[in-house]
């Protein structure tokens, strides 16, 4: 029996929900609106979250006025995102890797918050970005949020003990072999439990390379959520604004 993707069943599991609840959604917030407001995307527009996880940050799309599109992987944050679902948002489950069912339909196509770089081969890295374009409009726009390698490495915290929804998490970092792994170790009502994520250090070379073949032209990159100018070395993200002809 062929194994699981990683991303597959760690995503899909409720532990996940619970080891992330402390994730800052206002942050979030005031990021999606700053990229409302810099890319003057006007009311009615229509875009795509590829990657929506539960759909809170689709949810926040739709309420700045935008008709909004979202999927995920995992059916069980589908399933949780479509309590969300109305006229003007609509979640379906999807495979980043293929083709949407709409195509060339989006203004706007968002990966927020470092939804990429889980496979192995990348060519699977190279399809997707074909999915992207894809999806977008002539002049439309693909906005990608991604961790920076340098700073992410230079920063890195190899053990911590994370308590939440009175579970203790211990976790492991480590880099190896141009990956970022994270290994999960916990306990739950007498049952051990073991999780890895596993991310792909794409470098911002790599990046820029796969948006061209995709047929994108690269518009700006900029270095966190408040969209101040990238720097290589002490910016925590790279977010990217690519152009379709």
């Amino acid at each position: 029996m062929e194994k699981a993707d990683w991303f597959s069943t760690w995503f899909d599991s409720p532990y996940y929900h619970i080891l992330y609840a402390s994730r800052d959604d206002r942050e979030a917030e005031q990021f999606i609106r700053a990229l409302q407001s810099h890319l003057s995307i006007p009311a009615g527009a229509h875009v795509l979250d590829a990657a929506c996880g539960k759909g809170r940050h689709a949810r926040t799309l739709q309420q700045l006025g935008l008709q909004v599109d979202a999927f995920d992987l995992s059916p069980s944050n589908i399933e949780e995102a479509n309590k969300l679902a109305n006229d003007q948002l609509h979640f379906f489950v999807h495979d980043i890797r293929e083709p949407l069912p709409k195509q060339e339909q989006y203004n706007v196509v968002f990966n927020f918050f470092t939804s990429f770089g889980y496979f192995d081969d990348p060519i699977d890295n190279a399809r997707s970005f074909q999915t992207f374009a894809g999806g977008l409009k002539s002049q439309g726009t693909l906005v990608m949020d991604f961790l920076n390698p340098t700073y992410i490495l230079a920063n890195l915290i190899p053990e911590e003990t994370v308590h939440q929804g009175g579970i203790d998490f211990h976790i492991k970092r480590w880099e190896e072999k141009g990956f970022l792994y994270k290994s999960i170790t916990f306990e739950d009502q007498g049952q051990a439990y073991s999780f890895q994520e596993k991310v792909e250090l794409i470098s911002k070379e790599d990046f820029l390379r796969y948006a061209e073949a995709a047929g994108l032209h690269f518009m700006n990159l900029v270095g966190d959520y408040t969209l101040a100018k990238f720097d290589a070395q002490t910016s925590p993200r790279m977010i990217f604004f690519w152009g379709k002809p």
